[in-house]
């Protein structure tokens, strides 16, 4: 990303519950706090304490579908802002602006986050899949291998 964030939000395929969270962490180890977690029609959003510094981050999310599985998974991202906007945020916090710009500003950075979020859980969620029609796979063939076992077995 080319602009800094203050929040990161995930978007999930279906509905979570309360209970879903997930925790940001430095390069360097640091994890970053979050103030708050939000759950709205599987948009799960974390309000952090300050604005992401330049570097690269990773999410660890830990939530809870609908259905009340566990659902888990990593993420990363980079920061890259320019040092132009870093000091045009910082002028901004310091003056008066309208309520309507910053708001404007935070669903821009909102929607940066959601999206990266968003393919970083469907991709977790798609790689579960895999797994499933692998074991489906090795189940077919040990009751073919089983069958033709057995039919051997009896014309001897």
């Amino acid at each position: 990303m080319t602009e800094t964030i203050d929040t990161v939000t995930l978007t999930y395929s279906g509905q979570i519950e309360e209970g879903s969270v997930f925790e940001v962490i430095t390069e360097s180890g640091e994890e970053i706090s979050v103030t708050g977690f939000t759950i709205e029609d599987g948009v799960l959003t974390g309000q952090l304490e300050q604005p992401l510094e330049n570097g690269m981050y990773t999410v660890n999310w830990n939530s809870i579908s609908e259905d009340g599985h566990p659902l888990n998974g990593t993420f990363t991202f980079s920061i890259n802002a320019s040092v132009e906007e870093v000091a045009t945020e910082e002028e901004v916090a310091t003056e008066e602006e309208e309520p309507v710009a910053a708001e404007q500003e935070e669903t821009d950075e909102t929607s940066q986050a959601t999206e990266v979020a968003s393919t970083t859980a469907t991709a977790q969620e798609e790689s579960t899949s895999p797994f499933i029609w692998i074991i489906a796979a090795l189940a077919v063939v040990l009751v073919a291998v089983s069958i033709l076992t057995i039919t051997r077995t009896k014309r001897a």
